[in-house]
């Protein structure tokens, strides 16, 4: 008891002296306002309180050597970074939820963290506890002063991607499962972002129509989640132009096909069966219409290919004029309409030349109703049973099967177009094995 009135009489002491040099400060200053100067030292004195204070805090800061340099919201959460004066092993998060007690939440050994487990429009901040190593045993220092507050906003959506169409632009995104909505901003060449349009809950595609083709466009779409009345907007997420250059092949052996999980599976074309040839035509996939009409409701670019059972000239004219009926009601197609010749029966030398007639009867025929076109087999058969460069002028789509996109083959073979490289092929939405292809011109 003692010891400690000793000290309070001290620290009395301490501040009596202090306020009697300020004293003496004033009263050489001017004496007249020596009232008024003594009031404004009451102030003062409270002043001093609250800026030692303040040093304090400051010196605290300055000796654990932890600045806060940034505090943003990212497409997975609320991400923060800071400095530090010396070098540490590690960092221990601490979290305050809406200005609550600081909790715990994590451990890391870089300078930045992104907390992913945060609510839209609850408020955070956060402290930082470094730690070092001496002789293997973990050594703290004290936290970090608190963070300023930060607003949570939603969750961005990931995979933005663009395809070009003749006539438009086809946007996709990964759907995020807490939005109620999204918006979509749009850049032409050097122009500003400009918002276009805003979508409901669960929509992932947005076609673009209002567009002038020769135009140079970017995206930018960003999730909208709805709390307790108001709207939050998530960061942006800016779009990537997907090419064409990886395909597949279907007909109705592989099935009901989901278009939208092959989109996602990085599937850009396909060139799906219009049918197959008949003498007196031809005969309808049955899963054409789905086929068609679904991937490219998903963003898929289209193409089209009969297979051919024509022996003669006239059997390939009829199987021609049967695909122009098809084309007339199946008029949006990105790729020419292809005439797979294959059947290894006619892969013989001696039908060399009439296969050459075959090709180029079917070929002319629908060229000459403004149609392109191009020529399916393998290259065994192209070498052997078909004059090749008397066909290559409609563009070749070669098939050699290496399960490999590398070391890319034409055999020679002028104008090959397309590649089908596997027969084995796995792609997420296809049950069966599927056949992959390449596009070689772009």
């Amino acid at each position: 008891m003692k010891n400690q009135e000793k000290k309070q009489k001290n620290k009395k002491y301490i501040i009596n002296r202090k306020i009697i040099r300020q004293m003496r400060k004033v009263i050489e200053t001017a004496f007249i306002a020596s009232v008024v100067c003594f009031m404004g030292f009451i102030t003062a004195e409270a002043n001093t309180n609250i800026d030692i204070s303040t040093t304090k805090t400051v010196d605290k800061q300055i000796k654990e050597g932890i600045s806060f340099t940034k505090v943003s919201s990212t497409k997975t959460g609320t991400k923060i970074k800071w400095n530090t004066s010396k070098k540490y092993k590690g960092y221990v998060i601490y979290r305050s939820i809406n200005n609550g007690k600081f909790k715990e939440v994590d451990i890391v050994s870089k300078k930045q963290y992104t907390d992913v487990d945060i609510e839209t429009g609850e408020s955070y901040r956060y402290q930082i506890k470094p730690f070092y190593y001496k002789k293997n045993k973990r050594i703290y220092e004290k936290r970090s002063v608190a963070s300023d507050s930060y607003l949570a906003k939603p969750y961005g959506v990931d995979n933005v991607h663009v395809v070009t169409f003749k006539d438009h632009k086809y946007v996709s995104w990964d759907l995020n499962e807490l939005a109620s909505g999204y918006k979509i901003l749009r850049k032409k060449d050097n122009e500003g972002w400009k918002e276009i349009v805003t979508l409901a809950k669960n929509t992932d595609a947005y076609e673009d129509y209002n567009i002038v083709m020769t135009g140079k466009y970017q995206y930018r779409v960003a999730a909208i989640e709805n709390v307790d009345g108001q709207d939050y907007i998530s960061v942006y997420s800016t779009s990537v132009n997907v090419g064409d250059l990886k395909g597949i092949d279907v007909s109705y052996h592989n099935g009901k096909i989901d278009w939208k999980k092959v989109r996602k599976a990085g599937i850009s074309f396909a060139m799906i069966r219009m049918g197959y040839g008949t003498s007196k035509g031809g005969i309808i996939d049955s899963c054409l219409d789905y086929n068609y009409k679904n991937a490219r409701k998903n963003g898929i670019k289209v193409g089209f290919y009969l297979y051919s059972y024509a022996d003669n000239v006239r059997e390939a004219r009829n199987e021609a004029k049967f695909t122009y009926r098809m084309l007339k009601k199946y008029n949006k197609l990105d790729f020419p309409m292809a005439f797979d010749f294959e059947n290894p029966y006619r892969n013989k030398m001696k039908y060399k030349k009439s296969n050459t007639k075959i090709i180029t009867t079917y070929c002319n025929y629908l060229e000459k109703k403004g149609f392109d076109t191009s020529v399916y087999s393998y290259m065994d058969f192209f070498h052997k049973a078909v004059d090749y460069k008397k066909v290559s002028k409609y563009g070749i789509w070669l098939a050699r099967w290496t399960n490999s996109t590398k070391n890319f083959n034409d055999g020679n073979i002028p104008n090959v177009q397309m590649w089908q490289y596997s027969a084995k092929g796995k792609v997420s939405g296809i049950k069966t094995a599927v056949d992959l292809n390449l596009n070689i011109v772009q």
